[in-house]
């Protein structure tokens, strides 16, 4: 796998897994209280560890063979991917103040990634 495709595999691993989080912890939190055995029987915070733990290893060959420099910035493009998936998967409402300040971070990356 180039180093590239590593890096964008964890870029949508990332963002997916932020949303799996969120919508496995919301589901526990709704009603009954908290505890780590509900945690543990939640298919979306498996779904999570398991993209977490995918997006790591895939990260690590990233690092390997692209500059830090270069790939760290390059994870904020996750920002508009989770927003869209917060939308369609949790049902947010995103004001479009918010939308802005992701547009500004994704030109800023955009920047970046036309560097290399």
């Amino acid at each position: 796998m180039s180093a590239f495709s590593a890096l964008w595999l964890t870029i949508i691993l990332s963002a997916c897994a932020q949303v799996f989080l969120k919508r496995g912890v919301t589901r526990i939190g709704s009603g009954a209280p908290f505890s780590y055995v509900s945690l543990l029987k939640s298919p979306w915070v498996w779904a999570w560890g398991i993209s977490f733990v995918l997006a790591t290893g895939l990260w690590l060959i990233a690092m390997s063979r692209i500059q830090v420099s270069y790939a760290f910035p390059l994870l904020s493009i996750s920002y508009p991917i989770v927003a869209v998936l917060s939308i369609f998967l949790l049902g947010e409402r995103i004001p479009a103040s918010r939308w802005m300040a992701i547009a500004v971070i994704t030109f800023g990356v955009a920047l970046i990634y036309r560097s290399s």
